[in-house]
């Protein structure tokens, strides 16, 4: 009757145990099928992550290109001003040779030519009844050699009307037709005076589009385009 008994307690206790393992394998599956999914819901959103990253690094890169071409029109409008092959500003090189010859010579500025094939510019400047040739570096900044003449009565007496000096002739002709100086002198016709600036309207200066702006040498109006 014992014998039974145990043999009853001792697979009831088996049953018991196996249903406890069942449970806890369950239990440890389930825990490891949240783990997985937890796992995949994280790859999955950073991978989400690094490929919103990936648009936005193409946006910036494509933001950059337009940048990049913004800034290369402002460069090639740059480059339609009225420049030489160096970069520099003939009209203001000019001007600033003028500047430099009449300090050295100590008078009036009526001509200025062309730069030469070394780039300097050569100023004519009246001092009392001389003329005085001045060879200013291509910079305008800089003697590089002088030599006297004498003034023509032509020039001395168109000078002596002039209230408009050549500086302010040439900076209205090239705003007038919107070029690059290159060259101006005094001139008269039938009794009347009047500045003739050279104007190449080519972006560089060395083109052969050249336009004759007459400006009057006492009210400094534009009379005559050719």
């Amino acid at each position: 009757m014992r014998t039974t008994t145990n043999r009853t307690l001792t697979a009831a206790l088996a049953l018991t145990l196996s249903l406890s393992l069942a449970a806890c394998g369950s239990a440890d599956q389930e825990g490891a099928g949240v783990t997985t999914e937890q796992t995949t819901s994280a790859e999955t959103t950073s991978a989400e992550t690094t490929s919103d990253d990936a648009d936005d690094t193409s946006d910036d890169a494509d933001d950059t290109s337009d940048d990049a071409e913004d800034t290369s029109d402002d460069a090639d409008d740059t480059g339609d001003t009225t420049t030489g092959a160096g970069g520099e500003d003939l009209t203001a090189t000019a001007l600033a040779a003028i500047a430099t010859a009449e300090a050295e010579a100590g008078g009036t500025a009526y001509e200025i030519d062309d730069q030469d094939d070394d780039g300097t510019w050569e100023v004519d400047v009246a001092v009392d009844d001389r003329s005085v040739e001045v060879t200013v570096s291509a910079d305008g900044a800089t003697v590089e050699a002088t030599e006297d003449d004498d003034l023509d009565e032509d020039d001395r007496a168109a000078l002596d009307a002039a209230t408009i000096t050549l500086v302010d002739a040439i900076t209205t002709a090239v705003t007038e037709v919107d070029g690059v100086l290159d060259d101006a002198e005094l001139e008269e016709e039938d009794g009347s005076f009047f500045w003739e600036v050279s104007v190449d309207r080519t972006s560089n200066g060395a083109g052969d589009d050249d336009v004759e702006v007459r400006v009057d040498v006492t009210t400094g109006d534009v009379v005559e385009v050719d």
